[in-house]
């Protein structure tokens, strides 16, 4: 699933950077796209798993013995839902608290889209990809105050959208939980 996600990430960044346009049109259906396509993609896996229980005799016989359908159905929501849902509703509720800081500040910390934009990068990082998400956000907005501090002469303050932060932040996430995180013990703990 990491995978999928990474490439969906991908195309949403090359969209960001050479197709905004498309992307800033379109982001409600492609928002509604991507969602959808997550959880088919996770039906199709747990039907996929159903079926290698199935037809594997020593799994036919834990899974009449150890519960039937509830083992099944127990298994198949944690290992293909659960980190998903999870994303969905703190990603959800981010996005909400991005929109009414917005809407008391007149729309001045983030663009229309960029609130989708967010959800869809912590959505697809998963669970608990989206917590490293967070904290990379943050990491990477403060250092790009701290260079561009370094880098000015002048000491007057400017403001630094994220705007092109969420996607990278992303792509980040997926590529280290695949190749690092997901091997510590941390990560093992916080997994749904």
């Amino acid at each position: 699933m990491n995978i999928f996600a990474l490439i969906l990430v991908t195309i949403l960044m090359i969209m960001q950077f050479e197709k905004r346009a498309l992307l800033v049109g379109n982001i409600k259906k492609i928002c509604w796209a991507i969602i959808i396509a997550v959880f088919s993609l996770s039906f199709v896996l747990s039907v996929l798993q159903y079926y290698a229980w199935k037809n594997d005799h020593i799994m036919r016989f834990v899974f009449e013995t150890d519960g039937g359908l509830y083992s099944f159905f127990h298994s198949a929501f944690f290992n293909h839902f659960a980190s998903h849902l999870l994303a969905f509703a703190l990603a959800g509720l981010f996005a909400l608290l991005m929109l009414k800081l917005n809407q008391r500040s007149s729309e001045r910390f983030f663009e229309k889209e960029e609130i989708l934009i967010a959800f869809l990068a912590g959505f697809l990082t998963g669970f608990p990809g989206f917590i490293f998400f967070i904290v990379g956000i943050i990491i990477a907005y403060l250092t790009s105050h701290l260079i561009s501090t370094f880098i000015r002469r002048d000491k007057e303050t400017r403001v630094i959208p994220l705007y092109f932060f969420w996607f990278p932040a992303a792509t980040f996430v997926i590529i280290i939980s695949e190749i690092w995180l997901s091997g510590l013990l941390f990560w093992k703990l916080l997994s749904v």
